[in-house]
């Protein structure tokens, strides 16, 4: 079998993986655990919401069974029919009659109904508001009169929005149970009675529950009752949205009238249904582990242990010398690659001697090389002023009184000191700073009010260090192709701040500017800014300065020109800050 699989081309093999050890038992195995689980949580879901629904139809049944009842009672009561249809010649005839009913009735405005109250409207004049029982004018204040009258029903259950009875109080949902006192056994003036029921602890009846599905009891699309812990029943109705797709519907009847029974069940995980098929589940892994298994045995003897011995042998390299596998079997693309692998050694063993050993002579050449002319540039960018002499001048200018002569000569020494002051190529930006100013100070003597300048640079850059002269090499190029072009007064704004990880540097000019062609070729030669680019050309000190972030950053520092003709040009610098807090 071992060598039948060796000569098997690898695509071949890995077909035959997948079918035998993936396909197969992939597709027999899953179809039949995805079919079954989805059978049965169908089923085990259809018969929770129908227990649902039958505990909800149950459970607000229960809670209008006993209001219900007692609105019977009174209606069917000879008592108070007599009552409401004696005519009272005076208010105390009335209040006696009131007080010998309760008397012998025991009879008071709730009649043991927890949170609602009873209210008995009579067509009788003579009748004295107050208690529960009321002129039949007062039943026409009520929010649910208006729909009783139309409906022409004898009885029914009201849900609405509203104030308490007679349209007082404040608005809150309501429940009441509306009864026409018309027994045909009894005669007299028109009755009705108004049970208003207590709408939170119907709605906490139902929370009570604690059901494995979220129910929504809907009249006209309108949410009456649900068993949600954050469904409001201080707020007015709201609109049912179906959201979820499994959601069942049954007919619930509450009372006189039919409305729909929204019910969500709870999804239940598929883990949770198979775990308790552990003996089923066991027998599908082994399924699924024996035959991979099998056949990864066979096929890792064919592939991978020759894969292994290649590995092994890229490893096992001793005195910058490759070994070739010597023991080569098969006829497959593995095969052909340990031969190529073999040759490749043999070719490398020849050459390491010759061109890598070349190759490192060659790159020592060049990085000495580049550290030379390093050093020229920095002499060139650096002239040795003589600073002596400088001084003289200025000690001699101040024995003259004459100060601003003095004063810008000793600016002008500021600025040569830092020229010659040779290994200590990266200082703090504060003092690079202070080279602007000088300089800056000494322009501003050349050009008077037509020069202005504006430094802002944020606390937390002052003691990053970058390479020297940096920004006094971009300052001054914003003076010379700036400043000194245009006739009009012109401003210099140099900026410093940091963000996200970075140093941000602006200089800035209100100068003359350029166009989009020559913007677009001075972003060009300072993206390609290199050494051999730099010989032979006359002005090379913004290049210069983009050439030292460049080597200080490994090349991650980034420079770009913004200008627009008669407006200004904007220079932005990005230098990358290490963890140490420098540039």
């Amino acid at each position: 079998m071992i060598r039948y699989l060796n000569r098997l081309k690898l695509g071949q093999k890995m077909h035959l993986l997948f079918f035998v050890c993936v396909l197969i038992p992939m597709i027999l195995t899953d179809s039949f655990i995805i079919y079954n689980v989805q059978e049965a949580n169908m089923i085990n879901m259809r018969v929770d919401t129908e227990k649902t629904a039958y505990t909800t139809q149950y459970c607000l049944n229960n809670f209008l069974e006993y209001p219900i009842n007692v609105a019977n009672n009174i209606y069917r009561s000879s008592v108070l029919e007599n009552f409401f249809n004696e005519i009272y010649p005076t208010s105390a005839d009335y209040y006696t009659a009131f007080y010998r009913l309760h008397r012998d009735q025991i009879f008071d405005d709730n009649l043991g109904i927890s949170g609602s109250r009873v209210y008995i409207y009579a067509d009788n004049k003579t009748i004295i508001n107050g208690s529960g029982y009321y002129r039949m004018d007062r039943a026409k204040e009520n929010e649910w009169y208006p729909a009783f009258e139309d409906s022409e029903k004898t009885s029914t259950l009201y849900f609405y929005y509203g104030r308490n009875n007679m349209g007082s109080g404040s608005y809150k949902r309501k429940l009441t149970l509306i009864m026409k006192m018309d027994m045909p056994s009894f005669s007299g003036c028109e009755k009705l009675l108004a049970i208003d029921l207590d709408y939170s602890a119907m709605a906490k009846e139902l929370i009570d529950l604690d059901l494995n599905s979220d129910i929504y009891i809907c009249d006209d699309e309108k949410i009456l009752l649900s068993n949600r812990p954050d469904y409001r029943v201080q707020d007015n109705y709201v609109p049912f949205e179906l959201k979820s797709r499994n959601v069942y519907i049954y007919p619930i009847t509450l009372y006189d009238r039919e409305y729909r029974l929204y019910v969500i069940p709870k999804q239940q995980s598929t883990w949770q249904y198979i775990s308790g098929r552990s003996g089923l589940l066991m027998l599908f892994v082994l399924v699924n582990l024996i035959l991979p298994l099998l056949m990864m045995r066979l096929l890792g003897t064919s592939i991978t242990s020759r894969i292994l011995s290649l590995e092994r042998s890229f490893e096992s390299v001793e005195d910058d010398e490759l070994k070739t596998i010597e023991k080569v079997e098969g006829n497959d693309e593995i095969t052909g690659l340990i031969k190529s692998y073999n040759r490749m050694v043999e070719r490398m063993n020849e050459l390491m001697h010759t061109v890598y050993k070349d190759r490192l002579q060659q790159q020592e050449n060049d990085i000495a090389r580049q550290n030379a002319e390093l050093l020229a540039l920095h002499s060139q960018i650096n002239p040795h002023f003589l600073f002596n002499a400088l001084e003289s001048i200025r000690m001699h200018s101040l024995i003259k009184k004459e100060t601003e002569t003095a004063e810008m000569v000793g600016k002008l020494a500021v600025m040569e000191r830092s020229y010659v002051s040779w290994g200590e190529d990266l200082i703090p930006v504060h003092r690079e700073m202070d080279f602007v100013k000088a300089y800056l100070l000494l322009q501003k003597y050349r050009f008077g009010d037509r020069l202005n300048y504006e430094l802002d640079i944020d606390e937390d850059c002052n003691e990053i260090e970058i390479p020297k002269l940096t920004i006094v090499t971009f300052v001054e190029n914003a003076c010379l192709h700036g400043v000194e072009r245009k006739a009009a007064n012109g401003w210099i704004f140099v900026r410093a701040y940091k963000k996200d990880g970075s140093l941000k540097l602006e200089i800035e000019d209100t100068g003359e500017g350029v166009n989009e062609e020559m913007q677009n070729a001075i972003n060009k030669q300072l993206a390609e800014v290199s050494l051999e680019k730099m010989k032979g050309r006359k002005h090379v000190g913004m290049m210069n300065a983009c050439m030292r972030l460049k080597l200080l950053t490994k090349g991650r520092a980034t420079y770009c020109i913004e200008s627009e003709e008669g407006v200004g040009t904007v220079m932005h610098i990005t230098i990358p800050i290490d963890n140490g807090g420098n540039g």
